[in-house]
This record gives C-alpha cells, sequence and structure tokens, in this order.
C-alpha cells in the first residue's frame, strides 16, 4: 500500500503544490510499506508458533481414539454336541472406542532438544526482524538527508542566481548610462545565464532524488515531482526559470542533529541484531545436535486408556476396557542416520559462530569508522563555516569595490562561486554528519 508522506499546502503560488517532509514520517513510512521488514516479521511469528509446537510435546498427549474392523472368518473353539456344539470367539465386527493419554517421560533428551532449538531459531529470527527494522530506518534516513541535500543546493543556487539577477540589472544601467562597459554586462548575464543552467540541474537532482526517497518510503508524489523546487523560492524571481508545481519543505537540520546527536555519545550495542542472530543459530544447530546424540538413548512412553470394546470374547456386547501400557523402544542399527545428522548439526553450528565472529567484528570496523569519520567532519565543518563567512563578506566587498571603480568584473564573478562553493560544501558536510549519526545510530541500539 502506498502511503502519503506530504501535506498539501495551499500558501504557494496558484496552481502549486507545497510537499512538507519530516524525518519521522519517513521513517514510520519505509517501515510500513518494506515487503523485507513484514517477511522478516512473519518469519519470526512462524517461529514462535514452532517453539510453541515443539514445547507441546513434553507435555502429555490425549486423543480420542477409535478402530472398526470386521472380519470374515470368526475363530470358532470346538465343543461337545452336548454343550452346543462349536462356539465363536469373537464377532464379524469389532470395534474399540474412547479416549487415550500418552507421555514420554524418558527419551534422552530428544524432545527437550527440539524445543531448545526451535526457542533459539524464533530468536534468531526475532533478532533478524529487528536487524531489517534498523537497517530500513538506516536507509529511510539516508534518502532523506540527500533529498534535503538536493533540497539546500536548489536553495542555495537560486539565492545565488538572485543575486546575480540583481547585480546584472545594476551593470544594465550602468552600460546604458555609459559608466560601466559592454563586456561586463555580457560577463554578468554570462554568469547570470551559468546559474540559471544549474539551477535547471538542480532541481532535476531534486526530483531524482525525490523519487529515490518515495520508492524507500511509499510515497506517492503530486504532479511536479520531476522539476521542484525549495519552498523558500517560493515568490522569488528567478530570472524567468520554468514554474514550479511542486515547492518541498524539509525538516531543518537543527532539529534532525539534536534527535541524532546522542548516537555520537554512545557505544557499540554488544547486543546487535545480526550478531545476535548468528549466535542463537549457532545454539540452535547445537540443540539439534544434541538431540540425534539422544535418539541412540532408550525411549520409556507411558499409556493409559478408557474404552468402550465390542465383543467381549465370546459375550457378543460391549464392555468398558481400561488398560495401561509401558514401551520401550532403542534403536540398534540405522545405518549411522543419527550420528551423520549430529555431525552435520555440529558443523553447522561451527560455521555460525564463526560468521558470529565475523559480524562482531564488522560492526566494530563500521562504528569506529563512522565514529572517526563524525569527528573529522565536525572539524571540517569548523573550516566551512569559517570560509562562507568569509567568502560571503568577501562577495560583498568585491561588488562594492568594483561599483567604486577599484575592481573589476571578474573579480565580482570569482567571489559570487566561491561564496556559493563555500555554503555547498558547509551543507554536504552537513548532510554527511547527519549520515554519520543515523548509521551511530543504528549500531548503538538507540534506534528506535
Amino acid at each position: 500500500m502506498k502511503l502519503i508522506l506530504f501535506l498539501l499546502i495551499l500558501a504557494v503560488p496558484a496552481g502549486a503544490a507545497e510537499l512538507s517532509l519530516t524525518l519521522k514520517s519517513a521513517e514510520d513510512s519505509a517501515l510500513a510499506v518494506s515487503n523485507q521488514y513484514r517477511a522478516a516479521k512473519l518469519s519470526a511469528e512462524a517461529a514462535e508458533a514452532s517453539a510453541a509446537a515443539a514445547g507441546a510435546l513434553l507435555s502429555p498427549r490425549f486423543a480420542l481414539e477409535g478402530s472398526l474392523r470386521y472380519v470374515h472368518v470368526v475363530p470358532e473353539i470346538a465343543m461337545p454336541a452336548a454343550l452346543g456344539g462349536p462356539k465363536p470367539l469373537s464377532d464379524n465386527w469389532n470395534y474399540s472406542v474412547g479416549p487415550s493419554a500418552y507421555w514420554t517421560f524418558f527419551d534422552g533428551g530428544v524432545l527437550s532438544s527440539g524445543r531448545s532449538a526451535a526457542r533459539r531459531t524464533a530468536a534468531a529470527r526475532r533478532a533478524e526482524a529487528e536487524h531489517v527494522r534498523r537497517q530500513t530506518v538506516l536507509k529511510a534516513r539516508q534518502a532523506y538527508f540527500q533529498l534535503q541535500l538536493a533540497l539546500e543546493r536548489v536553495y542555495l543556487i537560486g539565492e545565488n542566481l538572485q543575486l546575480s539577477l540583481s547585480q546584472l540589472k545594476d551593470i544594465t544601467l550602468g552600460a546604458k548610462a555609459g559608466s560601466r562597459s559592454r563586456l561586463d554586462e555580457i560577463r554578468a548575464r554570462q554568469e547570470t545565464l551559468a546559474r540559471r543552467r544549474d539551477l535547471v540541474r538542480a532541481r532535476a537532482d531534486l526530483g531524482a532524488a525525490l523519487r529515490e526517497f518515495g520508492f524507500l518510503t511509499g510515497l506517492e508524489p503530486p504532479a511536479g515531482a520531476a522539476f521542484p523546487i525549495d519552498s523558500r523560492l517560493a515568490g522569488r524571481d528567478l530570472g524567468g526559470a520554468q514554474e514550479a508545481e511542486l515547492f518541498i519543505k524539509a525538516e531543518p537540520y537543527a532539529e534532525m542533529s539534536g534527535r541524532l546527536l546522542p548516537a555520537a555519545d554512545g557505544s557499540l550495542d554488544k547486543a546487535l541484531p545480526s550478531v545476535t542472530a548468528l549466535e542463537n543459530s549457532a545454539r540452535a544447530f547445537s540443540a539439534l545436535a544434541g538431540g540425534h546424540k539422544a535418539e541412540r538413548l532408550p525411549r520409556l512412553t507411558l499409556g493409559a486408556r478408557s474404552s468402550l470394546d465390542y465383543p467381549n470374547g465370546p459375550n457378543l456386547y460391549s464392555f468398558i476396557q481400561n488398560s495401561a501400557s509401558l514401551s520401550l523402544s532403542l534403536p540398534l542399527f540405522e545405518g549411522g542416520r543419527s550420528s551423520d545428522k549430529r555431525k552435520e548439526h555440529e558443523l553447522n553450528a561451527a560455521a555460525a559462530s564463526e560468521r558470529r565472529g565475523e559480524a562482531a567484528l564488522a560492526a566494530e570496523k563500521d562504528f569506529r569508522k563512522a565514529l572517526d569519520a563524525y569527528s573529522a567532519l565536525l572539524a571540517e565543518q569548523e573550516i566551512n563555516i569559517e570560509a562562507v563567512d568569509d567568502s560571503v563578506e568577501a562577495s560583498k566587498l568585491a561588488y562594492e569595490a568594483y561599483k567604486a571603480g577599484g575592481g573589476t568584473w571578474l573579480e565580482v564573478e570569482s567571489a559570487n562561486l566561491k561564496a556559493l562553493q563555500a555554503k555547498t560544501m558547509a551543507a554536504t558536510a552537513n548532510a554527511e554528519i547527519l549520515i554519520k549519526l543515523a548509521l551511530l545510530d543504528s549500531l548503538t541500539g538507540s534506534v528506535k
């Protein structure tokens, strides 16, 4: 089922719609539409049902049993004619019906091993479902952050385009008045055209990011999804850019980072679902191996029955028969089946243990790498912030100097471009920081 994650808001240009997206709604919707997560949950429920069924075998079993039999030849006992001649020992029709109870009170641990294996398998399936849940949330977050980065690039290019348009207007007026050269006017127009082209590409990239986001979350975008724009640019003059049918609004960086920041101070979850699943699988195989080992021991089963039987020997009437039984079963030869199955499960247990060790090491590596990358990104972002402040100021000063006749248009153009690049790098670092925090969050066990 497709889920709608957005609100259509009318506070935008006529004929357009606004798509408001939040990180929390993206996570919830991704879980709701994930076939893999639903399948993992169903598999876990099936394993729990199997564990309950395996445990039931340890309890006494009660049943209503009955039999009906017809025999063509009824055995007779020879009797003297004085005593009436031959007497039948039974009847052609025989039946027996009544409740029975059975309890295997000793089997060397076959049934208990099966129950233990089923429970461990159920625990492994639950852990696998939790692992799929975390991965689904992580993918939804990564897609959201990529969408937000694409949105930020559209906004930054749009702002830079507005600046270029304003400067072009001033230079055009100056060129008409003779205070500016025709060459400067052409260069200013070329810069404006370059920003318009950049905006077209950025909007197309935003549309592609929205499609990818929609695939993971079940979002069904409205019309205009192929060429959307940031809602912060609504109503602004973008130099004749193609009119947008869809405006997108995302959650601010500060709100999302505040939610994810605790993961940076957390520690690696020692009970990661991927590791726990393999650990329980190994234990399940070990339990199965123990069960096959126990199959070589005797099995004692106690039975009790109360039934209505017919006939009572030569007496052709029904009677109540109460009985008890004790049966012993001891395998003598089975062609090595039990030992081979035991070896199979022991080897599977060893293999699962090896995979568990590898998964634990891989998780440790991923956690350390993400933490190191996060620390490096924080240090880089401090530089980016300074670079943005300096580049913005340099852009203003270069244009002021140009207007005062103390600089060239090439210096203004270079300063404008550096300011855009600095802001874009800062936005990219913000997205990368959030992605690393999301990964750390999935490895510290705090994903909810």
